[in-house]
């Protein structure tokens, strides 16, 4: 009996927390969310044993960094965060759409962890995708756990396969995140906070960063600094 009610406090807090996140954040919080963003590719890209490999980073189309992802388990569970993706444009990286990841599982699982996510983009239709405003990861897009180390030659998947490779670093006591069937959604009412309210996710994917609002212009040094 207590192990049922466990179960359902665990399931009302999952579901709770992946409501709570669909309104909009306010400017600080926004700029905040690139400047973390930015740490976590920065930190990941300095740690030899779980950077992400140069050749890979040069075939990236877009890279989305969604720091602490939470996610909250105990048979079932569900997992939610919001982050940033930027895709090249001719000459670097473009401006930064806010976007969220959220989903549900079941299996054999108990807790709370966060975890940092990026997920690298390798195909050129990236951006229609995210235009779409939502995508399912291994649904609309085929997903793989990326190869580490700054010059890790990537096998046969990488080069013919995957459109998206997956970065993640847990704490707590998971010891990582699976994101198959998971729903990216793009932030609009985060966008129009930032951009105002007529720009569409093509357009701010499609412009250069340099012309970004300072709120996030972190998220694209960061990008323009370890895969140029």
């Amino acid at each position: 009996m207590m192990k049922k009610k466990f179960q359902f406090l665990v399931f009302v807090l999952a579901t709770a927390f992946v409501s709570f996140g669909a309104g909009a954040a306010s400017l600080v919080q926004l700029e905040k969310k690139s400047i973390d963003a930015s740490n976590v590719l920065e930190e990941i890209m300095n740690i030899s044993e779980s950077t992400i490999p140069d050749d890979l980073l040069k075939r990236a189309v877009c890279v989305a960094t969604i720091p602490d992802v939470i996610r909250v388990g105990f048979v079932f569970g569900a997992r939610y965060g919001t982050g940033l993706v930027s895709c090249r444009v001719p000459g670097g990286w473009s401006q930064p759409s806010f976007l969220s990841i959220k989903g549900g599982s079941w299996g054999a699982q108990i807790g709370i962890a966060s975890v940092d996510l990026v997920l690298v983009f390798i195909r050129e239709n990236a951006i229609e995708k995210f235009s779409k405003n939502n995508l399912t990861v291994g649904v609309d897009a085929a997903v793989a756990v990326g190869p580490v180390g700054r010059d890790a030659q990537a096998g046969t998947d990488y080069q013919l396969n995957s459109e998206i490779y997956s970065y993640s670093r847990a704490r707590g006591i998971f010891a990582g995140l699976a994101i198959q069937g998971t729903l990216l959604n793009v932030k609009n009412k985060d966008n129009a906070k930032i951009y105002g309210p007529l720009v569409k996710t093509k357009e701010i994917l499609s412009t250069d960063g340099a012309k970004s609002p300072y709120n996030v212009m972190s998220y694209v040094h960061a990008l323009t600094t370890y895969a140029p």
